[in-house]
Parts: structure tokens; sequence; C-alpha cells
């Protein structure tokens, strides 16, 4: 009987563990595929095409594995982690993680002028000014997006991504 408590207490354990590390495997496929649902400037196609990670985040770990071998179009995929906002360099996309979202009237500021395509994952931050931001609805990660906010830095979106935000409404 203590065995069977003590297995049932483990899964316990276990099971929110797998689904906390399954959201940020999933936000890194996303993002590998929103790299092949915008255009970028003919300036930023050349070179390694870069997603930067702004802070810690396990999102940069599985971008890493995600991406290893990968390209998009004919640009290798380097992932950059940017310990610090000051550290941000040119870059296709910029993920924000929840916990740096509060610094994006500086980020923003920082990329004026840039072609990047910013990516967050807190509630209300396409009213700051990212372009996609990831939301958990019916267990299930989801993203939005706003228009608006990809076009004002020269970037150019599918079609089908506005509808595949649009089908996760």
């Amino acid at each position: 009987m203590k065995k069977i408590v003590l297995w049932i207490g483990l899964i316990c354990l276990i099971l929110p563990l797998q689904a906390q590390t399954g959201i940020p495997k999933a936000q890194a496929m996303f993002i590998y595929n929103f790299s092949r649902l915008v255009e970028w400037p003919l300036s930023y196609k050349s070179g390694p095409f870069v997603i930067g990670i702004l802070g810690g985040s396990a999102v940069a770990d599985e971008l890493e594995v995600y991406a290893q071998g990968k390209k998009v179009g004919t640009q290798d995929i380097q992932v950059k982690r940017f310990k610090t906002m000051q550290e941000i360099t040119v870059c296709h996309i910029l993920f924000i993680p929840f916990a740096r979202t509060k610094q994006m009237a500086e980020i923003l500021s920082a990329l004026q002028g840039k072609n990047t395509l910013l990516i967050t994952e807190k509630n209300g931050a396409l009213n700051e000014g990212s372009a996609i931001n990831f939301v958990i609805l019916a267990d299930k990660i989801k993203f939005e997006l706003q228009a608006d906010n990809i076009t004002k830095y020269g970037l150019k979106y599918s079609s089908k991504l506005q509808e595949m935000a649009n089908a996760g409404s």
C-alpha cells in the first residue's frame, strides 16, 4: 500500500512538471514556424537568422535543440541569449519572457528603426508593442497577433499567420 501511495505521489509531481516543460518546447516550435510566416527586408536576408531571447528562459534551450540544423530560407538559425537589454544586438526575432516585459518601453526604444519581430508571453503585451503574444487557453498554448505591431517594424506576414492566430481565439 505504501508503494502505491508513493507511486501516486510521484506521478502527481511528474505530470505538472511535464506540462511545465511542454510549454517552452511548444513556444520554441511556434517561434520557428513564425520565422517561416514573416518576411524581413532584404538587408536581413544575409548572415545567420538570429532569434534572441532576453534573460533566462527555458525557451532558449528548447529553441537551440529544435532549430539545430534548420534554416530560414538560406540562413542558418542562431539562438542568442541576451542577459541584459543593453546586450541586444540586431536580431530577426526577440522573445521577451514574462519576467522581462516590465522593460517593454525601453526595449521598444532600443529596437526603434530595426526590423525585429517581438514575441511575448504576458496578457496585455500586444497593447505595449508586442507583435505576437503567447496565451494559455483551455490548457493549450495559443498566440495572439497585433498586425500593426508587425508592419510598423517593416515586416510582412503571411495571411496564414493571421488565420492561425484567429483560430486560437
